[in-house]
């Protein structure tokens, strides 16, 4: 009997978790040491098993299409509520830049597959908060420079999360370099300016407009012209000036 990929994976769930955390920690990036072995297993084998129950609902449907790309997709949108959920002041901030960061983009032309992929990338860029930087966020305080690093290193924890994954490896440079300035200043190196990924620069801005306009334990959410006027201030050193003029669409 010929067995369906959901059996082919069901049969190799552990080995592929195993080969996966294998794959994730052989970078040897000290980063990493944050995330343990623990942490990652729950995070990714709960993104398998609900990819798995979706695939054995889709072969089991008529005429529907085994789609793992969408399947992870799906069910990376729940890890993102639930590493959302683990503060009340960043409930929903995945699925709001996702979709003005889909807007920012849609505005630019890149037509419907670049577009796409932006969003894509955008609902799985905070997937490096499983490690401790997420508990940064809620200090009652603003953060120090040092604080600041170790939070913004969850970018680092993303990219290599989500290197090994064949279908996800070209969004590696958009994860790594979303928190990156545009001028390159205080980013330790990298691409600056118009060398960083379009979806880097893309997220940035629409991530630090939804960060402003969200309450944070030492500050009242700001208003939504003191969110654009900080984004307009930012503008040819944080941003790409040639995006913050579109800001103002979002809502």
């Amino acid at each position: 009997m010929v067995k369906t990929i959901a059996q082919k994976m069901e049969d190799r769930s552990m080995a592929i978790l195993d080969e996966t955390l294998q794959d994730v920690r052989s970078s040897g990036l000290p980063s990493l040491a944050q995330a343990t072995d623990d942490d990652l297993r729950v995070a990714l084998y709960t993104v398998f098993l609900k990819t798995l129950d979706l695939a054995r609902e889709s072969e089991a449907g008529e005429g529907r299409q085994f789609d793992v790309r969408s399947l992870f997709l799906e069910h990376t949108k729940e890890l993102m509520d639930f590493i959302d959920g683990q503060s009340s002041y960043t409930v929903g901030h995945t699925q709001a830049v996702a979709r003005h960061a889909a807007h920012l983009a849609s505005r630019l032309d890149l037509g419907d597959d670049r577009v796409g992929e932006i969003e894509y990338a955008a609902w799985i860029h905070n997937i490096g908060l499983i490690n401790q930087s997420h508990k940064l966020s809620i200090l009652p305080r603003a953060l120090s420079e040092d604080e600041l690093k170790a939070a913004r290193n969850h970018s680092v924890v993303g990219a290599e999360i989500i290197r090994p994954i064949e279908f996800l490896s070209h969004l590696v440079p958009t994860v790594l370099y979303h928190h990156h300035r545009f001028d390159g200043q205080q980013s330790g190196g990298g691409p600056r300016g118009q060398d960083l990924p379009i979806g880097a620069r893309i997220i940035s801005l629409a991530d630090a407009y939804q960060a402003m306009r969200e309450p944070r334990a030492y500050r009242p959410a700001l208003a939504r012209r003191q969110a654009l006027d900080e984004i307009i201030k930012g503008s040819g050193a944080q941003f790409d000036p040639e995006l913050v003029p579109l800001v103002h669409e979002l809502v």
